[in-house]
């Protein structure tokens, strides 16, 4: 480890691309830097000149197309270069990037929930130090052990080679002191080639819950969360750089939900007295439609969308999956949320489990007649991805395919699905084939109205008076019937808000449209389905 104590370091922390299929991918096209990177290297500001690369808003020098690495060492040689390995999809680019500094002279060091789960691998491809769990107090102590000469080996928490040999030092325990953290500070990131669509605001890390395909609360433990003074002081200071839009990253917004809501009774004030136009995007389990308390707080805070992990339709998939709750319920929760913001439903397909014996063309229509009934706004549908870490993966460590990690994201099957009487050739397509249709419509329909513009057109001319008329007189009567004060004013906010929901729906789906098709263009210049047939022969 070649660095002189004192010395202040040049660091480079770097978020590496996806694959071009998942780069095509409707919800990769969101610019959004993941937060914990972030967090790390802004507590090594203050001693070290760091900056980040985002490869996926990327808008610097380019060679092959890609992020061109040697004009960034030339700028600014890096000495150390941490790497993001969340996402398993972006694994094969890690490793790549990560040989590459290590040819630059750099220490490369890595951390995240894929390489928290496989260190060896990453150890044996180009990174130097695996560290595992949360990164900061962690991230310190490697600093002042190179800085010294130290061995790395006194240092919990991380994996390492010694003499070829794979060493792990020890679990570390987990910090309880995230108020002590410097916020995560997303000036660091250079070279963007575009705003980020949201803010990402992480006041929270781990999960009380226990989902089968899940890692957060493998990697993290039970919930805890910093300050909601804290998350507050982030909101203000990207709302005075002119940002609008917020996205609450915490895997389940209302696990304190004293806490969350505190926090938007806060972001309610600070709107109040700077007249700010603020939108809020939060992610919660779909519990949170009995807490009115916690509905009303969150409305009044610009809380616009919820983002809701439902998985499945199916009792017999929730129960393997370990989510603590019926279809039916589901969708009764979902019809009320719906009343107050716009839901983005996140589905598995075709979930492994053998207490399900319904055929996949049962289950797709299950999945289309659901998306309805619960009133999603927008979907998400994908594979069963048996990511490292996961209890799914163990469950399923005998049925894996000898696919490469780019594969995981969720729109290739990974595993051998024959066990569980699903065809492997169907269950591949029927998540692309409900994701088209809910925003293409069939294939007939979607080449005649192309780009939806004959919804646009009856909207715009006779769709926009009928439609009104028909949704007044129902909210009308509903206000009189539940004898709801101003019932008339009611009616008519209440339409307005329909009325201006099936408008912003019908943008979305067109805008998604156009990704879709370009995301199927990808999907079928991987010819995957042949690759499948190789395997299973």
């Amino acid at each position: 480890m070649p660095f002189m104590m004192g010395k202040r370091f040049n660091i480079i922390g770097i978020i590496p691309q996806y694959p071009v299929h998942s780069r095509y991918n409707i919800f990769a096209r969101i610019a959004m830097p993941p937060v914990g990177i972030i967090s790390v290297l802004t507590q090594l500001q203050k001693d070290h000149q760091v900056y980040v690369v985002d490869e996926n808003n990327y808008g610097g020098p380019l060679e092959s197309g890609m992020p061109d690495h040697s004009f960034l060492q030339g700028e600014s040689p890096a000495e150390l270069a941490l790497f993001y390995g969340g996402m398993s999809n972006s694994i094969p680019r890690l490793f790549e990037l990560a040989k590459q500094y290590k040819r630059f002279g750099a220490v490369t060091i890595a951390g995240g929930s894929h390489v928290d789960a496989l260190p060896e691998e990453a150890l044996r491809n180009g990174v130097d130090i695996v560290v595992h769990g949360e990164g900061e107090e962690t991230m310190n102590e490697i600093m002042i052990a190179i800085a010294q000469g130290t061995p790395l080996r006194v240092i919990k928490g991380i994996s390492i080679l010694v003499d070829g040999n794979y060493l792990f030092t020890g679990k570390r325990e987990a910090t309880c002191r995230l108020d002590s953290f410097l916020d995560p500070d997303l000036t660091m990131v250079r070279y963007l080639k575009r705003r980020w669509s949201a803010i990402p605001i992480n006041r929270g890390r781990g999960c009380d819950w226990n989902c089968e395909f899940c890692v957060v609360n493998k990697q993290y433990g039970a919930f805890k969360s910093k300050s909601v003074e804290s998350a507050m002081r982030q909101i203000i200071t990207y709302s005075d750089l002119g940002y609008r839009k917020f996205f609450i990253t915490d895997d389940n917004f209302a696990q304190n939900r004293d806490e969350a809501i505190d926090l938007c009774r806060m972001v309610a004030t600070y709107k109040e007295n700077f007249r700010k136009k603020l939108r809020l995007i939060v992610q919660v389990r779909n519990e949170v439609a009995e807490d009115d308390e916690l509905i009303k707080a969150m409305k009044d805070a610009g809380v616009t969308m919820l983002a809701i992990g439902y998985e499945s339709p199916i009792d017999e998939d929730l129960q393997a999956m370990k989510k603590g709750v019926t279809a039916k319920k589901l969708i009764l929760r979902s019809q009320k949320l719906s009343k107050h913001f716009y839901l983005h439903g996140m589905f598995i397909f075709g979930y492994p489990s053998e207490r399900n014996t319904m055929s996949l063309s049962e289950r797709e229509k299950r999945y289309s007649w659901f998306f309805r009934k619960a009133r999603i706004d927008t979907i998400q549908v994908l594979n069963a991805v048996p990511l490292p870490g996961s209890e799914l993966r163990e469950r399923l460590k005998d049925d894996l395919l000898p696919v490469g990690w780019d594969k995981y994201d969720g729109q290739f099957l990974c595993y051998d699905s024959r066990r569980f009487g699903m065809d492997p050739y169907e269950l591949q397509e029927i998540p692309r084939r409900l994701m088209k249709e809910w925003y293409l419509g069939n294939s007939f329909f979607s080449y005649v109205n192309y780009g939806n513009w004959m919804n646009w057109m009856y909207l715009a001319t006779i769709g926009f008076p009928i439609q009104f008329s028909i949704l007044y007189v129902k909210r009308f009567f509903q206000g009189l019937f539940s004898h709801k004060p101003l019932f008339f004013k009611h009616a008519l906010t209440s339409t307005w808000r329909d009325i201006c929901r099936k408008w912003r729906n019908l943008a979305i789906k067109t805008y998604a449209g156009h990704i879709v098709k370009r995301w199927m263009k990808e999907y079928r210049k991987s010819d995957y389905q042949k690759e499948i047939s190789g395997i299973m022969s």
